[in-house]
C-alpha cells in the first residue's frame, strides 16, 4: 500500500526507508531507537534518502500507515508462547519498534498477558541486532544468553542473537517454528 501510494517499487522502497542493516544513521534506525519522532525533520531525512529515486516522502501517508496497521496475530506463534509458558519457561517479545506502533501491537496481541518481559527498542535506546539489546532482554527474563532461544523473520536479527550465546531460528513458516520449538523444549 505504501508503495503504491509513493508510485514506487516495493521491494526498493521498503529497504529505503528500512535501511540496510549497517545503517546507523537511518532515521527510521534513530525512531526504533526512540530519539527521532515521526516527525518534520524525520520526513526531511527520509527525504534525502528517496531523493536520488525520484521518490517524494509524505509524511501524511507514512504516519497512519506505521500508527494505524492492521496485524492479524499468527495463531501457531501464540500457541507456541502458550506452550512454553506452561512448561514454566519464561518469554520475551523483542521488537524493534517506534512509539507510534505499540498500540498496533498490543491491539494484535494481549503482549501483557502472554509475555513475561516486553523490550521495546524505542524505549531502551537501542535496536536488533545490537548485542546489547538481546543481553539486555536476557537480563530482564533472569537467564544467560546462552539459555535463549530467539525467533525472527530478518535474518540479520537472527544472526545477532547468536553473537551473544543465543539459538536463533529464522522464522519462515509458523509450522516449522512451532515444531523447533518444542523439538528443543
Amino acid at each position: 500500500m505504501l508503495a503504491e501510494e509513493f508510485n514506487a517499487e516495493p521491494n526498493l522502497l521498503m529497504s529505503l526507508i528500512l535501511g540496510g542493516n549497517e545503517s546507523y544513521g537511518n532515521p527510521w534506525f534513530e525512531a526504533e531507537c526512540g530519539r527521532q519522532p515521526l516527525d518534520s525533520t524525520f520526513a526531511r531525512e527520509m527525504q534525502k534518502i528517496l531523493d536520488p529515486y525520484g521518490i517524494t516522502f509524505d509524511l501524511g501517508i507514512f504516519l497512519p500507515w506505521v500508527a494505524e496497521a492492521q496485524n492479524e496475530p499468527d495463531e501457531l506463534m501464540d500457541e507456541a508462547v502458550k506452550w512454553l509458558k506452561k512448561k514454566g519457561i519464561p518469554v520475551a517479545l523483542l521488537t524493534n519498534a517506534v512509539p507510534e506502533f505499540r498500540p498496533v501491537i498490543e491491539k494484535t496481541v494481549p503482549i501483557y498477558e502472554l509475555f513475561d518481559v516486553i523490550v521495546d527498542s524505542s524505549e531502551v535506546g537501542f535496536r536488533k541486532p545490537d548485542c546489547r539489546i538481546y543481553e539486555l532482554t536476557a537480563q530482564r527474563l533472569g537467564v544467560p544468553t546462552e539459555s535463549c532461544l530467539m525467533v525472527d523473520d530478518l535474518l540479520h536479527n537472527v544472526t545477532g542473537a547468536e553473537k551473544t550465546g543465543m539459538t536463533g531460528i529464522h522464522f519462515k513458516n509458523a509450522q516449522n517454528v512451532l515444531r523447533e520449538i518444542q523439538d528443543r523444549f
